[in-house]
């Protein structure tokens, strides 16, 4: 297996096909996201001629979290969040707990009280179940800040929420009046 700084530069763009912009990789998605191992391989080729499925199995599991869902049996493989294109969701809507967390940077906050959560490029408003997992996504964008979301009204008012396999709670945007800003 390819090793390093190497593998992270596949992984991004896997990832980034799988997401964003399958055009760029000669890649087709189906309406859920899915594509052909095979296709990922073959887009991998010009740079990485030696890369196989076996390696793509290996760095799936190497990260720390879930970022891609591969079916073996059926040669597939699909980013599990962050999409910026549409893709449908397999699942059916869930119920999330009565508080999820949205971790983001101090830098954002301004716009976040007066707009409310947005998924920018995204498809979708990504929070967490837990505090501590917010605050390491936070982290990611600067000094962290934690939104608490009244989720148990956004149910009762028709929000519908995806659980992902890495428990990250999908949903549409959020606007202010259901998030909890701590002091």
């Amino acid at each position: 297996m390819i090793k390093g700084k190497q593998n992270t530069q596949i992984s991004k763009l896997i990832s980034y096909w799988l997401r964003h912009k399958p055009e760029e990789g000669n890649i087709i998605l189906d309406e859920f996201g899915w594509t052909n191992i095979d296709e990922i391989l073959t887009a991998l080729k010009s740079n990485n001629p030696e890369f196989n499925k076996a390696d793509l199995i290996a760095l799936n599991n190497s990260f720390d979290k879930v970022r891609w869902k591969i079916d073996e049996e059926s040669n597939r493989i699909k980013a599990t969040h962050g999409h910026s294109i549409p893709i449908l969701q397999e699942v059916e809507p869930q119920t999330p707990p009565p508080t999820l967390y949205h971790g983001t940077a101090t830098k954002f906050l301004e716009n976040i009280i007066k707009d409310g959560l947005k998924s920018k490029s995204r498809q979708y408003v990504h929070l967490s179940e837990t505090f501590d997992m917010a605050k390491e996504v936070g982290r990611r964008h600067g000094k962290p800040f934690i939104i608490e979301i009244d989720t148990k009204r956004l149910v009762e008012e028709g929000w519908k929420f995806y659980k992902t396999e890495e428990n990250v709670w999908l949903t549409s945007e959020i606007p202010a009046q259901y998030l909890h800003l701590p002091d």
